[in-house]
């Protein structure tokens, strides 16, 4: 055989080699041996992750995912703690946390070139990629409450002593803190107007962590309304069918939404990307939609009317939303901490 043959047969060699590899998953040996640590809450979260990001990823590349659970206050002191070494690759923070993480070096700007990146909403991409967008509105007793209620409703006289809290600081806190505010003509760069008319709620009826305490101090008749974050209500009524939940319109619900951050400098980055990926992905965000009424920020999502009626899914729906200056509430945190706790709680 010439030299020319033996080329041309080695080039259709490589050829077909390269045929068979790039029906292969992409870079599957590169990360074999390799874990990505992924930090979020538990429960049907993480059920969602590990089913639409998780798995798939180990499956293509040959990695690991490994998830550590908690509240964001928790990654959050996680990621400063470790700065100049890190070991957690992806995190999912609240709203307000996102651009001040970015504002210290803490987590990767959110690329402008990426898919994933494109597929979100204008402009929601705000100090990491938006994951989910839900409202703080009012979970409320339907015997106690015969209509769905407005922010005005849990002030009136025959509700004294009977609206829950969640505990400070928290989303949850700071958006009833915005909605005190604007009912004393003011808003949340006004913190005298707002703990003044928060502390017209007092005494509180129970200050709740979790929901299962507060559903249950409900069906009791003992809490009338309480403030909540609508996707972990609308999933739960389905067995508390004496529990409502309204969004209110006088002023709009709270707008909160998840973040997904990638960590700078941490020891996975190209893992990380395509957890992002399949987390902000079509399936996924679907499925947030549909099981945890959380509403997605992939503007190709197709949910239908039904869920869609219970969800915010659109940009207008966004705009309409209550937006608090995230950068000035984050600046206040450790004041209003002291104040909540001393005013509204008595301690």
């Amino acid at each position: 055989m010439s030299d020319n043959r033996l080329s041309r047969a080695a080039a259709a060699g490589l050829a077909a080699t390269m045929l068979v590899t790039a029906g292969l998953p992409a870079f599957a040996q590169d990360f074999k041996g390799k874990t990505l640590v992924v930090g979020t809450w538990g429960g049907d979260i993480e059920r969602l992750l590990r089913q639409n990001a998780a798995e798939p990823l180990e499956k293509e590349t040959g990695a690991k995912v490994e998830f550590v659970l908690g509240g964001s206050g928790d990654r959050m002191a996680r990621i400063y703690a470790e700065k100049a070494n890190p070991t957690m690759d992806v995190a999912f923070v609240n709203i307000y946390e996102a651009p001040q993480a970015l504002k210290d070096g803490m987590v990767e700007a959110p690329d402008p070139e990426a898919p994933y990146f494109k597929d979100v909403w204008d402009g929601m991409n705000n100090g990491c990629y938006a994951m989910s967008l839900v409202g703080l509105g009012i979970a409320y007793n339907k015997k106690l409450v015969s209509t769905p209620p407005e922010w005005a409703d849990m002030w009136k006289p025959e509700f004294k002593g009977k609206i829950a809290l969640s505990s400070y600081p928290g989303s949850e806190g700071d958006g009833v803190l915005g909605v005190a505010a604007r009912l004393a003509g003011k808003d949340e760069h006004d913190p005298d107007a707002a703990f003044g008319k928060l502390k017209e709620l007092t005494p509180i009826a129970m200050t709740y962590t979790n929901l299962d305490e507060i559903f249950a101090m409900m069906d009791a008749g003992e809490v009338a309304m309480a403030p909540m974050i609508s996707g972990y209500v609308l999933a739960a009524l389905k067995t508390h069918p004496d529990i409502g939940f309204s969004f209110p319109k006088e002023p709009g619900p709270v707008l909160v939404r998840d973040m997904l951050c990638l960590v700078k400098n941490s020891p996975e980055p190209e893992l990380a990307k395509k957890f992002v990926a399949l987390a902000l992905g079509v399936k996924n965000q679907t499925d947030y939609a549909e099981q945890l009424y959380f509403g997605p920020t992939n503007k190709n999502v197709k949910l239908s009317p039904e869920v869609s009626a219970d969800v915010i899914d659109t940009p207008d729906e966004v705009k309409g939303l209550l937006q608090l200056d995230w950068p000035y509430v984050i600046s206040q945190r450790s004041d209003w901490t002291q104040r909540w706790n001393k005013e509204i709680l008595g301690q």
